[in-house]
C-alpha cells in the first residue's frame, strides 16, 4: 500500500504579543486571554503584577503567563478549540472546576467549556488551543470529552513533567527582552511543544498492562517507513504530530511503540536526532557566514543551550568546534 498523502497548508498568519500589566486591571486581562471570555479576580493583598505572551498561526494559538499574586479565572473557553492546559509551577495549590491540582498536572477542557480556576502566588502557566480534528488524528480518544468536562492528567502519573516548556520558552515564553522572531519560528516552536504535549498526555494517559495493539513484522514496518518518508520530507519545516500519525495510518500510541522498537528511541528523538545530523551538515558544509545560531534555529532548536548540550553529548565537541574545523 502506497504512503498516505497529506497536505500541509503553508501559515497564512503568525504573530506573538505580550501584555505587562503593573496593577490588577480586570479588562486587561480579559482582552489578553481566549478572546476576552475569562473574568479574573485578585484574591492575596498586594500590588499585582503579571506578564501574559500570545502567539498565534492559523493553526494553533497559545497563551504563557506568570503572576505574583494569587488570582481566580472564571469564564466560558474558546468554542473553536480545545484547550490543553499545564500547570507550570505556582507557590501554593491550585483548584481546577473546584478541584485541588498541583503544579505540573496537564489539562484538557472542551470547546466553549465554563472554566473555574484558581491561581497560586507566583503562578506560571501554559494554555494552548488547538483544533479537535487534530487529537482526533493522533488517536487521543475525546468522545468523553464534552461540555463542561475536564480532563486532569498528575504529574504523579507521568515522568514528562513541564521541562517540555523549556526548549520553546525563548519563542512562546514571557520574556524581559523577547527577540524579534519569524512566522516559520513561532510555527516550529508551536509544532514542537504541541507533539511533546501529546505525547506527554498519551503517556499519562496509558496504564501499566494496558493491551497494546498488535502489529506483525510487516505492519511494524509498514508504519515505520511510511513515518520516515513523512519525517524525511518535513526535516526543515514545522513537523506537525498529527499528519505523521495520518501519513503513517496508526495512532500516536502506536507510533510511539514501532519506532521503540525499530529504531530504540521515540519518534521525537528521532526527529531530534535527524535534526542535529541535519545542524551538523550545515555546519561542516553550509554557508560559512550563516551564524550558528541562525542554523540550530532553522533546524528548530530555540534553547541555544539545550542544544550545544545535546549536539556536544551526541558528537563529543561543540558546534563552534565544529565549524573552526571544517
Amino acid at each position: 500500500m502506497p504512503p498516505v498523502s497529506v497536505a500541509v497548508p503553508a501559515v497564512e498568519v503568525a504573530s506573538r504579543s505580550s501584555l505587562r500589566i503593573q496593577s490588577f486591571d480586570p479588562g486587561a486581562m480579559r482582552v489578553a486571554l481566549q478572546d476576552g471570555a475569562l473574568e479574573h479576580l485578585q484574591l492575596g493583598s498586594g500590588v499585582f503584577q503579571g506578564i501574559v505572551t500570545h502567539s498565534a498561526t492559523n493553526r494553533l494559538r497559545t497563551d504563557w503567563g506568570r503572576y505574583n499574586l494569587p488570582v481566580q479565572a472564571r469564564g466560558r473557553l474558546a468554542h473553536d478549540m480545545l484547550t490543553v492546559g499545564v500547570l507550570i509551577g505556582g507557590a501554593g495549590a491550585w483548584r481546577i472546576q473546584g478541584a485541588p491540582a498541583v503544579s505540573g498536572d496537564m489539562v484538557l477542557l472542551p470547546e466553549g467549556a465554563e472554566v473555574l480556576m484558581n491561581l497560586p502566588a507566583e503562578a506560571e502557566w501554559f494554555a494552548m488551543q488547538v483544533p479537535r480534528e487534530r487529537l482526533d488524528a493522533a488517536g487521543i480518544p475525546l468522545s468523553g470529552l464534552r461540555g463542561a468536562a475536564a480532563w486532569r492528567m498528575s504529574e504523579t502519573q507521568g515522568s514528562g513533567g513541564c521541562g517540555c516548556l523549556t526548549d520553546v520558552a525563548p519563542i512562546l515564553a514571557p520574556l524581559e527582552d523577547a527577540p524579534a522572531v519569524a512566522g516559520f519560528q513561532i510555527e516550529m516552536a508551536q509544532e514542537q511543544l504541541f507533539t511533546t504535549l501529546l505525547c506527554e498526555w498519551e503517556q499519562r494517559r496509558t496504564r501499566p498492562g494496558r493491551a497494546a495493539e498488535k502489529l506483525g513484522p510487516s505492519d511494524r514496518w509498514r508504519v515505520m517507513r511510511r513515518a520516515e518518508e513523512y519525517i524525511d520530507a518535513h526535516l526543515g519545516i514545522a513537523l506537525r504530530i498529527d499528519s505523521l500519525c495520518i501519513a503513517a495510518g496508526t495512532s500516536i500510541t502506536t507510533l510511539e511503540r514501532v519506532f521503540r522498537e525499530v529504531f530504540g528511541v521515540t519518534p521525537r528523538r528521532y526527529l531530534t536526532l535527524r535534526r542535529l545530523a541535519g545542524t551538523r551538515n550545515d555546519l561542516l558544509n553550509g554557508d560559512p557566514g550563516e551564524s550558528i545560531t541562525e542554523v540550530a534555529m532553522r533546524w528548530g532548536f530555540f534553547h541555544l543551550g539545550r542544544f550545544a548540550q545535546e549536539y556536544g553529548q551526541l558528537y563529543n565537541e561543540r558546534p563552534s568546534q565544529t565549524r573552526s574545523g571544517r
